[in-house]
């Protein structure tokens, strides 16, 4: 298998190997950071339902939260992409967290994408506009690793 990343390339050795790895992005300007993390969709399932288990497990470890709706968005530039997004307020460990969540499968892969917009205040009109261009200049490529 290549594996491909913006610094490069390698090859791993043959395997059932599962990209699990998270890139995260931060701005201390304007305080905001955009984790993109990955993970496979099991088999009998879909992005949306592995999505929401995940949510499930993760609910009873953010202690004081609030939540919005979960909600079926298209994204892109075209808006062709199916993904369901979500917008939370939680507290850990005496810190109020913001967060927009945008979750969608990797092309023709069971793969589930999930970008995370997060900031210790609460999200301004401009970190509402900057979610949107995220959101509409998002591309997927189909590139497989394998």
């Amino acid at each position: 298998m290549n594996y491909t990343l913006p610094e490069g390339s390698f090859t791993l050795f043959p395997a059932a190997w599962q990209d699990a790895t998270m890139n995260i992005l931060r701005d201390e300007e304007s305080g905001l950071a955009l984790v993109v993390s990955r993970g496979p969709i099991p088999d009998g399932s879909d992005f949306e339902q592995e999505f929401h288990r995940q949510w499930e497990m993760l609910r009873p470890q953010m202690g004081e939260i609030e939540q919005g709706d979960f909600m079926r968005v298209s994204a892109g530039r075209e808006r062709t992409i199916r993904a369901v997004e979500v917008e939370t307020v939680f507290t850990r460990n005496g810190q109020s967290q913001w967060q927009k969540q945008l979750a969608l499968q990797a092309p023709e892969q069971p793969v589930l994408l999930v970008f995370t917009l997060s900031a210790q205040h609460a999200f301004s009109e401009q970190d509402a506009q900057r979610w949107e261009t995220i959101k509409q200049t998002l591309t997927l490529n189909d590139n497989r690793n394998v």
